[in-house]
């Protein structure tokens, strides 16, 4: 039974919307951290047609200005993609579901690479039998895309979750994807890494993400008393205790905030 009220308290705490940020998450203040997919910005068929516009590298360079420096990207992308979408932004990052973390100052933390060596041709082979689902070969993690059929998740799930007995290796689910990485690298495990370092050190974590991928950092931020914020419709149980209804919405409140401050300053 408490279990039960616990969860329906997470779940009406995470239906409130979180309209401004000056309040919940003042930059003087705060360190923050943004999935990208879904979250900074719309979710596209392919993740190679995602790319960051003008306006939102504007707005993270504002960001930055007033929050000192403190604003890191945490994604399932690769580093190098990261890269490529906020060209020629370049941030703090933690890649890979935290397998692979760039520092502020450009050093690099990063998992074994060749954990995927042995189970990469299998993953391939499956894919290949499958028509409508494709594999993304991250390197130090492997993805099965479905969103073109839906009816394989079931499919998917089962075939990966094979590779994690006896390995160092866990499933995580996502929107349409189910991906094979690192068990010892999550999302929070990487908040938790960036927030040892400066600018972020010492500062109150906020981590805003839309997806099941997001759970392990909103639960570190609110071991670490920060703020979790989840973007889109609170219809699924969440460790989240905030919400914003799209990216659009996120980016008009970041836009408020970084203006606001920099007026102050």
């Amino acid at each position: 039974m408490a279990a039960e009220q616990a969860l329906k308290t997470r779940e009406s705490q995470s239906a409130e919307i979180a309209g401004d940020l000056a309040a919940v998450a003042p930059p003087d203040s705060c360190a923050y951290f943004f999935d990208v997919d879904g979250t900074l910005l719309e979710l596209r068929r392919r993740p190679e047609e995602v790319v960051a516009d003008e306006h939102l590298r504007g707005l993270l360079t504002r960001l930055q200005a007033v929050a000192g420096g403190a604003v890191a990207l945490v994604s399932g992308r690769s580093v190098a993609d990261l890269d490529r979408i906020f060209d020629p932004l370049v941030l703090p990052v933690a890649g890979l579901h935290g397998a692979d973390i760039r520092f502020p100052d450009g050093s690099r933390q990063a998992a074994r690479g060749d954990l995927m060596d042995a189970v990469r041709p299998l993953i391939a082979a499956f894919t290949d039998s499958h028509e409508g689902i494709w594999l993304e070969d991250k390197g130090a993690t492997l993805a099965i895309h479905f969103r073109e059929r839906p009816e394989l998740a079931g499919d998917v799930l089962a075939f990966l979750s094979k590779f994690q007995q006896g390995r160092d290796l866990a499933v995580q689910e996502g929107k349409m994807v189910v991906e094979l990485k690192s068990a010892a690298h999550d999302k929070g495990t990487a908040i938790k890494t960036l927030l040892g370092r400066k600018p972020f050190e010492g500062r109150r974590p906020v981590f805003i993400g839309d997806d099941l991928t997001d759970e392990h950092g909103f639960a570190e931020v609110q071991r670490s008393g920060g703020v979790a914020i989840r973007i889109g419709v609170p219809d699924v149980p969440t460790q989240a205790r905030l919400h914003m209804p799209d990216p659009a919405y996120l980016r008009e409140r970041l836009r408020e905030l970084a203006a606001h401050h920099l007026v102050l300053g």
